[in-house]
């Protein structure tokens, strides 16, 4: 739209250069009333003015759509900000992460009955739902909440939860490697909290209802 109106703005202003200097007709030419010469002259400015003013009228709605346009740009965060990729992001790591909460709220029955084994197989697996896939997509969905590129991801109030959530997860699979029960239900119990934080954060349901 743009292209279009600078084009024809340009074929405006060559057209008036021409008009303004195009020689007054031969009959004006050979007349001998001066008014009649003065009204052709008149004539020839008002069209020249007309031109003009159409010209600056031209340009000026140029200008105001290219204000328009960039504002417009601005206003939308748009993918010079990463916003179509964060948004991409959150919709390809939601659906990781929402399996993997489902799988670790499944661990709570098993412990309440004093067996590991559903917490072995959850922390060592490689399939979907893992503790290996989870929180890598975990970790991955905190750093798309972000209003800049060039935030540090540390520093973003959804991967300091995250974070929390994970060292907690450390101090878990230390317990399970010693086959200690009774710590590995506290820390699960603590997690269980700190994973809530986390999914606020990022915008998705409670440990309870993702069950």
């Amino acid at each position: 739209m743009i292209k279009v109106l600078i084009l024809s703005t340009i074929l405006i202003l060559q057209l008036s250069c021409t008009w303004a200097f195009v020689p007054l007709s031969s009959s004006v030419r050979t007349a001998k009333s001066s008014s009649r010469l003065a009204a052709a002259e008149e004539s020839s400015i008002s069209r020249r003015d007309v031109l003009n003013k159409f010209s600056f009228a031209s340009i000026a709605s140029i200008g105001i759509l290219s204000t328009s346009s960039v504002e417009s740009a601005s206003a939308s965060g748009g993918a010079t900000a990463g916003g179509a990729y964060l948004l991409s992001a959150k919709q390809r790591y939601n659906a990781r992460v929402q399996a993997g909460v489902k799988s670790f709220a499944a661990l709570e029955s098993s412990l309440e009955s004093g067996s590991l084994d559903a917490t072995k197989a959850y922390f060592t697996t490689d399939d979907a739902g893992g503790w290996k896939d989870s929180s890598a997509a975990g970790y991955l969905l905190a750093n798309a909440f972000r209003r800049s590129s060039t935030t540090p991801p540390d520093s973003l109030p959804t991967v300091k939860k995250w974070k929390a959530f994970a060292a907690e997860m450390d101090v878990l699979q230390k317990a399970l490697k010693k086959k200690d029960a009774k710590n590995v239900k506290v820390s699960y119990e603590k997690g269980s909290g700190l994973l809530d934080l986390y999914l606020e954060s990022v915008e998705l349901p409670p440990v309870l209802e993702l069950k």
